[in-house]
């Protein structure tokens, strides 16, 4: 198997393990998910850090939400839209902020640690506001504000609403999540003046 295919399916195979169980898991755990010996993972891997680091950039790596952001039908009605949108997103912060956790429970690496979020995370968050952008753009006509800034909006919300802080009964379903995103969260002025 080439280098970089092998990489790949590690990865593929240990990131659902280390979004279940964490941190404790341990290299043998992901040798044997991934159907390989454990010395393997250390000729792909200096370390267990550096496969979990990878694990982290390859869940934010844009290019499969864009790809799923791009099949949404162009011409379903914006709330249609949005709450595909809104599951495509939400899925995928749950695993990245798994991982984010399961990162920041290993024990601090000074050579590793940079403040702010690292280059390739911001230039991802980037990549997916254009693609929602797109969808936005196609609405533009019934937005207060401008399709990249209401792309923003709606990624701040749907992590908000989906943050592992919140007890899963806090959380906003997707469904509340676009409905607040279009709606407000007061009822329509001739309600509350009746």
């Amino acid at each position: 198997m080439e280098p970089e295919d092998r990489r790949r399916a590690i990865l593929e195979a240990v990131i659902p393990l280390l979004v279940a169980r964490g941190a404790t898991l341990t290299t043998r755990e992901m040798a044997e998910a991934a159907g390989i010996a454990e010395g393997t993972i250390f000729r792909v891997f200096p370390d267990k850090t550096a496969l979990i680091r990878e694990a982290v950039k390859t869940s934010v790596d844009p290019i499969p939400v864009q790809a799923e952001l791009s099949q949404i039908y162009a011409d379903a009605p914006l709330e249609v839209q949005l709450t595909e949108a809104a599951r495509i997103l939400t899925e995928r912060f749950e695993t990245t902020i798994a991982l984010i956790g399961v990162l920041a429970a290993l024990p601090h690496d000074p050579t590793h640690h940079t403040p702010g979020p690292p280059k390739f995370v911001a230039e991802a968050n980037a990549a997916i506001n254009e693609s929602l952008a797109v969808i936005f753009e196609r609405h533009s006509d019934q937005l207060r504000l401008k399709p990249a800034r209401a792309a923003t909006a709606f990624r701040a919300l749907l992590l908000a609403a989906s943050h592992p802080t919140l007890a899963v009964t806090e959380r906003l379903t997707i469904d509340e999540a676009v409905a607040v995103l279009l709606d407000g969260i007061t009822e329509p002025n001739e309600a509350r003046v009746g």
